[in-house]
């Protein structure tokens, strides 16, 4: 239980440095997250890839085009596709239950805080 509140804490800092352009700040979240315990290995692996593609620069990463403010239709738009995205694993690959349930789910959760607090600030 302490492992998913340290993570939905962690995924609203993130979202929040995120929504500012924080890049100092939202790697100095994921790096502290990083340091904690995950319920499964793919959220480790998500936060490990928001992390370097923040530290690369990466423009074609979702992370980093949140940094830079994507604007907040483009990220409504992102959310809904990755919500398919995981209905679809469930319908056509049984066995990708886990990435459904972790992977792809905290992208979920980061994108819906995100697009919340973009909205929050019109």
């Amino acid at each position: 239980m302490t492992t998913k509140i340290t993570g939905d804490i962690s995924i609203r800092k993130l979202a929040e440095n995120l929504s500012e352009g924080n890049k100092k700040g939202a790697l100095s979240t994921i790096r502290s997250r990083l340091n904690g315990e995950f319920q499964d290995n793919y959220q480790r692996l998500v936060w490990d890839g928001w992390k370097r593609a923040l530290e690369r620069d990466e423009p074609s990463s979702l992370i980093f085009q949140l940094l830079n403010g994507l604007d907040d239709e483009q990220a409504r738009i992102s959310y809904q596709d990755i919500k398919k995205k995981k209905n679809e694993i469930l319908i056509r690959d049984h066995t990708q239950t886990t990435l459904s349930k972790y992977y792809i789910t905290t992208w979920i959760t980061l994108l819906e805080i995100y697009c919340n607090i973009c909205q929050e600030k019109q």
